[in-house]
């Protein structure tokens, strides 16, 4: 799926509706875009002019879409797309200006599985209390003041029509720049004066937000590695204390990075956004006096420190609506990289409600599934979600999540239907829908593998059901030693819970004196089952860096283990000979036997009927000749017992023998990185391979000697574009031609 559509798709989960209607409907959504893909480099501000819808519409949301990507710098660039930089994004407008926007870039080093060159990372801001100055015509500034390039921005806007919560009354910037902390001859204090306004009219409340990110290091490693506090205050009354770190770098999203992506920082961590501080101030009275002040903690050092703050005073009338309720994000099922530690699941799916009206809510009814799908209800009670407060609600296990095909992509919506046991005053944001990819199957037997480093005691793995239950836990105690543990689970859906307490994972460049360790999951052939955390599967490197840790969601498929039923098959000139197994027999009734292609659409074709009830291992057969050509042939079984219940057998895969047939097949179709071409030819010959355009342009073409029987023939898919091509391959006696789709 190309860059395009999966943005797309992750934009419906968040506004959730999107209308190509010419006219203004609730919902309509009109986008703006502003700077494109623009390289940023070397201590730079990028600014670009854009023009805003005029103000005559009302928008219930604006959402601002960041997306971070990389370019391949000049040969020699130093940290090319691989260090933590600031990055701001600014509103500019004829009268003032206002930060929109900060996040941090990561440590990004294309060596590392989760930032190739190509990487782009969405961040989503909502800049919906903006909306008095994103009008008309106005310049977005990306501000990049940092030593070394390599990525790229891209910001658009997403203008979605409807009513506010609140409108907003006015706004007024006030603390903005980098200033110095702990430097006793030039106090902080001096750059943060309290501040005197006159309330607007029609306000009722106001807040204070408060952006505010460390930086440099001084004898203590402030401001970057030190965790400190401000005070609000509003006419002289202290309204909040907020500590200026975060806490779980070691959790990022984005993970494993090239560098200290660890480490906690004062209010930020690298590849992820910053979050502005929102202070609530209270009600407050149009025409009257409002006094801010913001103080932080007493410190004094050798003045290396600094703070990057900006802030705005935000006025707002009375809320529009009495009872609202907003879906305001789906965290799982959902395949946007931001949520990624999150997903896959196969339980229970995550939503976060936010309060939109004036009422305190205290139950909802919500409705869930997969989207064309029965949907399922749940009830929520004594809530008490205050005004403009979010609250993350665990739904209840969706069964879909179970039976739809392991790593497909599916769509999952969910509404609100009532609110304090009514009718939403406001339905337009009652619901939202999130693309997303199913857990994967795991076969009920297999080994948990971990090595302990020279820290033991730190790492631990559990694996527990959906309810919660833990089957079986591993905590290693002695330094440098494998752990092996055999599972073996029913069907259903399991987690495997890996934590760190140091949160550096069991093995990390910054910390060798830890060791080397690893985890990994094995078949019980000895081969590994891959994990979706982003890591590859042991013994590559990366394996072990993981932070504080990693969830992996799996299901349990219904496949009878080996010693139960084992399936084997021979391919011979004339038909392929299936044959199997049963070490004892319950109430088994009769054998499906079902055939592939492709290994994933299966079609019966024979039905073998069982012993019933037996404790000796009993023994079957059957041949079938394939009617359509293909360079491998799959085959499972279906035992049914009497009571309708079933289960799979192991699967096989069959080669034909080579004779008289010639068979082609291209795979995978949609291609990335790699597009392979198998060939089954009856004897030596030459097959031509020629890769064309929409346009015609035969931009591949290679002559390949083949030889009897299989030959496979790889090209390499990163040198093309995403789009349609077209694949001609011609021998002496055949022509084959494919539309096929680069992601």
């Amino acid at each position: 799926m190309s860059h395009f559509v999966r943005a797309f798709i992750l934009l419906l989960s968040i506004v959730s509706l999107l209308s190509a209607k010419s006219l203004a409907n609730p919902g309509d959504t009109t986008w703006v875009q502003a700077q494109n893909d623009v390289q940023l480099d070397w201590y730079n501000d990028f600014d670009t002019p854009v023009s805003f819808p005029t103000g005559t519409v009302s928008y219930r949301k604006i959402i601002m879409v960041f997306t971070l990507g990389k370019y391949q710098c000049p040969a020699g660039t130093q940290y090319c797309g691989d260090w933590d930089y600031t990055v701001q994004n600014f509103l500019m407008t004829p009268t003032d200006t206002f930060e929109l926007s900060r996040l941090i870039t990561p440590y990004a080093n294309a060596s590392y599985p989760r930032t190739p060159w190509g990487w782009k990372q969405r961040y989503y801001f909502d800049v919906t209390d903006f909306y008095p100055l994103l009008k008309n015509a106005a310049t977005i500034r990306l501000s990049y003041h940092n030593y070394s390039g390599g990525f790229t921005g891209n910001i658009k806007f997403a203008f979605i029509e409807g009513t506010p919560p609140r409108n907003v009354t006015g706004i007024k910037r006030l603390w903005h720049g980098a200033f110095p902390f702990g430097r006793s001859t030039d106090p902080i204090e001096n750059y943060l004066p309290a501040t005197n306004l006159i309330v607007p009219a029609n306000t009722q409340q106001a807040n204070l937000n408060f952006a505010v990110t460390g930086h440099g290091s001084d004898n203590t490693g402030c401001s970057e590695f030190c965790s400190k506090y401000y005070q609000v205050y509003a006419n002289n009354s202290l309204k909040e204390t907020k500590t200026i770190w975060k806490d779980n770098c070691g959790s990022n999203n984005l993970y494993p990075q090239s560098g200290t992506w660890v480490y906690n920082r004062a209010g930020w961590c690298p590849g992820e956004q910053v979050s502005t501080n929102v202070h609530t101030l209270g009600t407050v009275t149009a025409g009257n006096p409002l006094n801010v002040d913001v103080n932080f903690q007493p410190y004094t050092d050798n003045g290396n420190a600094s703070y990057i703050i900006e802030s705005a005073l935000f006025f707002y009338g009375a809320y529009n609506q009495t009872v609202d309720a907003a879906v305001e994000n789906i965290i799982a099922p959902n395949d946007y990289e931001g949520n990624f530690r999150a997903n896959p699941i196969c339980g229970n799916p995550v939503v976060v409600i936010r309060n939109t009206g004036a009422t305190t809510i205290n139950s909802l009814d919500l409705q869930y599934g997969i989207a064309g799908q029965t949907q399922q209800t749940y009830s929520v009670a004594n809530m008490a979600l205050a005004s403009s407060k979010d609250t993350t609600i665990i739904l209840p296990d969706l069964s879909a999540l179970t039976t739809l095909p392991a790593g497909s992509i599916n769509k999952f919506v969910v509404t609100i239907q009532q609110v304090n046991r009514n009718s939403d005053g406001y339905a337009v944001n009652n619901s939202m829908g999130s693309s997303f990819v199913t857990a994967p199957d795991w076969p009920g037997q297999f080994a948990m593998v971990i090595k302990s480093n020279n820290y033991a005691a730190q790492t631990k793995w559990r694996i527990e059901d959906e309810n919660g239950n833990i089957i079986k836990q591993r905590s290693p105690t002695s330094a440098l030693t494998v752990y092996t543990d055999s599972m073996e689970l029913p069907d259903g859906c399991y987690r495997l819970v890996v934590t760190d307490a140091n949160c550096d994972g069991l093995s990390w460049w910054a910390n060798t004196a830890a060791g080397k360790g690893y985890i990994y999951t094995a078949k019980r052939d000895g081969s590994v089952l891959p994990y979706t955390n982003g890591l590859p599967a042991y013994p590559a490197s990366l394996s072990p860096d993981f932070g504080c840790g990693f969830t992996q969601y799996f299901r349990v498929s219904n496949t009878l283990a080996a010693d139960q039923l084992l399936l084997h098959g021979e391919a011979k000139d004339t038909s392929n000979v299936l044959t199997w197994e049963t070490s004892k027999e319950t109430n088994t009734d009769h054998f499906v036997v079902e055939y592939s292609t492709n290994d994933t659409l299966y079609t019966a074709i024979a039905n073998v009927k069982a012993n019933g009830n037996t404790n000796t291992k009993s023994t079957y057969s059957t041949d079938h000749k394939p009617t359509v050509h293909a360079p491998f042939y799959y085959y499972r079984l279906r035992l049914y017992y009497t009571d309708g219940s079933w289960k799979y057998s192991n699967n096989i895969r069959l080669s034909p023998v080579a004779s008289s047939e010639y068979t082609v097949a291209v795979r995978p179709v949609p291609f990335d990185d790699v597009l392979t071409v198998r060939i089954t030819a009856p004897g030596a010959q030459t097959a031509s391979i020629t890769l064309y355009d929409v346009q015609g342009r035969a931009l591949y073409a290679k002559n390949n000697p083949l030889s009897k029987g299989l030959n496979v023939i790889i090209i390499d898919g990163s040198r093309f574009a995403a789009g349609v091509y077209t694949i001609v391959i011609r021998s002496a006696e055949h022509k084959l031609a494919r539309k096929i789709i680069k992601l």
